[in-house]
């Protein structure tokens, strides 16, 4: 939770895009200019070794020339768009001052306005979409865009029935008037928010109402949700998160008693970490958190991830596909991440939690081969199982992929039975 509004507005979002557009026009001329360059090089070799260096002079000049042209374009396209970044900028900064305040009381900004044509209202769904395209472009450039403090970073908070929860005490009580002692929170995965959850929900199926709904159905908890920049490193969302919680125990209306924590994917390595980073300090948390449920989690590094890194630096061998890696080079330490995972479950002195490992495969459990290189798609069961402490409480369902597990009515039961392990179902539930 935050103190202030950290959702920036529509013009701060078009500033973000366009100073994101124009450091992308800038990396790819980057790097088609080193692909330029690794492939000149090669004749100029060459025929340097044949002339003994008698080429270089025209080499300089083919360089010079090259390199001022690439730089052109480079600095070109980064400074139109960030021109139309400033221009933005200033306009959003312009709305509040005495001028334009000035002209709305005269009425002439209305006569001017009253010109333009109406624009299109933004709808649940347009924000809906507009969120899920930011939380992709996080996933793969997050840590870019928070260390340029772009506008177009995801900002950490809670959320519940699509709002982000407020900070302040008062502010919580008035919103939650039957606000719980036990808390479910859902932490998503890489590139994605708190509406993945809602995958596969078909209104006229309530089967497929997303687990938090129906868990708050069956036991006295409250469900939030979790969002966060995934291109960010495990570890700095994990102690960010850690202090959304201190804060969350502290201002939340009622004594908070028991937190169990939901992860799919990156979410269950967010959740791993946060209870691994907890110290004397964070006492309520200690007391509070019960259970971490990781669903097909790469505790052990995923593939593809790991692939990536691989072909990373098998192109970085050679001149001539160097540029080639360096652009596959262009993922956020979230991805990278994900190349060794956290490692297996360890043993750790004064942690009373209980981890929940849920793995999946594509296949049935007779298919050995998927199961240990494809898995669920993403990550295999040796990976979301991975345990060396010998107590954590592991499951695998055969045919399910990757996704399956954000919304499916066996992961639910696994759910309840955890939740099971603490609370008394409602009366008249189950």
């Amino acid at each position: 939770m935050s103190s202030k509004n950290t959702n920036p507005n529509a013009g701060e979002k078009l500033e973000g895009t366009l100073m994101f557009v124009g450091d992308t026009i800038a990396q790819a001329a980057t790097r088609v200019h080193e692909f330029h360059r690794a492939i000149s090089d090669l004749p100029f070799k060459a025929v340097g070794a044949a002339t003994l260096n008698a080429s270089k002079p025209v080499e300089a000049v083919h360089n010079e020339i090259t390199d001022m042209v690439y730089g052109a374009v480079r600095e070109a396209g980064r400074g139109v768009f960030s021109g139309a970044a400033w221009v933005v900028r200033q306009a959003n900064q312009s709305l509040a001052s005495p001028q334009v305040i000035d002209q709305a009381l005269g009425g002439e900004l209305m006569d001017d306005v009253s010109h333009l044509p109406m624009p299109v209202m933004p709808n649940a769904k347009t924000d809906k979409r507009v969120s899920a395209i930011s939380s992709a472009i996080n996933g793969v450039f997050g840590d870019h865009l928070a260390a340029t403090r772009n506008p177009m970073q995801v900002h950490m908070n809670l959320y519940a029935n699509g709002q982000a929860l407020p900070a302040d005490a008062a502010e919580l009580a008035a919103r939650f008037p039957d606000a719980q002692n036990h808390l479910v929170i859902f932490l998503h995965g890489l590139c994605c928010n708190e509406d993945s959850w809602q995958m596969y929900y078909n209104p006229y199926e309530p089967a497929t109402r997303p687990y938090g709904d129906k868990l708050q159905d069956d036991f006295p908890v409250t469900s939030l949700y979790l969002r966060y920049n995934t291109g960010r490193n495990i570890d700095s969302n994990a102690r960010q998160f850690k202090r959304v919680l201190n804060k969350l125990v502290r201002n939340w209306p009622v004594e908070v008693k028991g937190i169990t924590l939901v992860g799919h994917s990156m979410g269950g390595l967010v959740s791993r970490a946060v209870v691994e980073a907890l110290t004397d300090d964070d006492i309520a948390l200690k007391r509070a958190i019960r259970d971490v449920v990781c669903l097909g989690s790469p505790h052990a590094g995923a593939p593809l991830a790991r692939l990536a890194a691989a072909g990373e630096q098998l192109l970085d061998r050679f001149e001539l596909s160097k540029p080639i890696g360096r652009v596959l080079g262009v993922r956020s330490r979230g991805i990278r991440d994900l190349k060794d995972g956290l490692g297996a479950l360890q043993t750790r002195a004064g942690q009373d939690v209980t981890f929940h490992l849920v793995g999946s495969t594509i296949g049935d459990h007779t298919s050995s081969w998927l199961n240990t290189t494809v898995g669920d798609g993403l990550v295999t069961p040796d990976s979301a199982l991975a345990d060396n402490t010998g107590k954590a409480q592991r499951v695998t369902f055969a045919q399910k992929h990757h996704m399956t597990l954000l919304n499916d009515p066996d992961v639910f039961l696994e759910l309840k039975m955890v939740l099971r392990q603490h609370l008394r179902t409602k009366v008249g539930r189950d």
